[in-house]
């Protein structure tokens, strides 16, 4: 696939969550490089939730590392297990929602200068109320369901900002606009 060499690898830091790796390369041209990149213990899933108007669920999540609270679809990192598996949990727990048409839209990735770091993004249709609890450990601080057109602006000003959800919400709205099941 390519010429670089990886003359060396090592972890540097690791989290349950993800790891740094330094390695030393030889590119194509035979220069040394240094590379030190991100890379996930597991996936983590984005999940584009629909009610029964076809509207889709947003949440306000407060971010740490921007210090900010952003409009986002529930997403996560899974434990392991598949990614559908994982974004039904990650829709229980953030928003309390369960449903039955799942779709996966297809993994991408973000940041792909800089980490090894996938996702998995689904679309999940007609969304209804779980009787679980809500996870604590989650700053959410309000859930709406809103119109494409209405996230589609949110987009455009700057509301919706972060990679990764934006991604999911176009999957989604390129399947809906093929109209496949």
């Amino acid at each position: 696939m390519s010429d670089w060499q990886t003359q060396s690898s090592e972890i540097v830091y690791e989290t349950p969550w993800m790891k740094v790796r330094r390695n030393e390369v030889l590119n194509h041209n035979g220069k040394h490089l240094t590379y030190s990149f991100i890379e996930l213990q597991h996936p983590s899933v984005f999940v584009v939730a629909t009610n029964d108007k076809g509207e889709i669920l947003l949440q306000r999540s407060y971010r740490y590392v921007l210090n900010q609270t952003m409009w986002e679809v529930p997403a996560g990192y899974s434990d392991g297990e598949t990614p559908l598996v994982s974004a039904k949990c990650e829709l229980g727990e953030e928003a309390g929602l369960g449903g039955d048409n799942w779709i996966e839209l297809g993994t991408f990735y973000q940041a792909n200068g800089i980490g090894n770091i996938p996702f998995t993004a689904f679309l999940v249709r007609n969304v209804h109320p779980l009787d679980t609890p809500l996870d604590k450990d989650e700053q959410i601080t309000d859930r709406q369901f809103m119109s494409v057109a209405k996230i589609q602006k949110m987009i455009e000003n700057g509301e919706i900002v972060e990679s990764a959800h934006i991604t999911s919400l176009y999957a989604a709205m390129l399947h809906n606009q093929k109209g496949e099941q």
